[in-house]
């Protein structure tokens, strides 16, 4: 699998382990990274983007080559770069969620991973739950402008 689809959620243990979806497991492995990086969302504060190191490293190309003034340079410096945490994925495809990390997006004994493509979300369920509720509607509006073609 090229992307990383679904969403499920997840317990995290009182030190903070939690699995990877299999499905997502999957797509890192297919990429070759042993590690991810997670970053405020950035239009979006009750969830964090996940991201391959692959991944990562193009945003941070894309981020280096805009043209900025320094104030906003050192804005989005603190969301793209400070903030990022890296992350090793373990051999049993586990991550390690710091108690600030679990803090801001709060995390209580439970993660929803959020498939985005390229990228995937970390949610608390219950904000997630709200969230879809009120997108539910915007993506039936929007639904007419998508063709989903078929297997031909």
């Amino acid at each position: 699998m090229k992307f990383f689809t679904g969403s499920s959620t997840h317990k995290v243990d009182a030190k903070g382990r939690v699995s990877l979806p299999a499905d997502f497991r999957k797509v890192l492995e297919g990429v070759g990274s042993s590690h991810v990086v997670v970053l405020p969302q950035m239009n979006h504060s009750d969830a964090h983007v996940v991201l391959s190191r692959t991944g990562y490293e193009k945003v941070v190309e894309q981020f280096e080559a805009m043209d900025l003034s320094h104030a906003d340079t050192e804005a989005l410096a603190l969301r793209i770069v400070t903030d990022a945490r890296q992350i090793p994925v373990d051999e049993a495809g586990r991550v390690v969620l710091s108690k600030d990390l679990r803090d801001q997006i709060g995390i209580d004994g439970e993660v929803r991973f959020v498939g985005r493509g390229s990228s995937f979300q970390l949610w608390a369920p219950g904000k997630r739950a709200a969230y879809e509720a009120g997108a539910q509607t915007r993506s039936q509006e929007l639904a007419p402008s998508i063709r989903l073609g078929g297997l031909h």
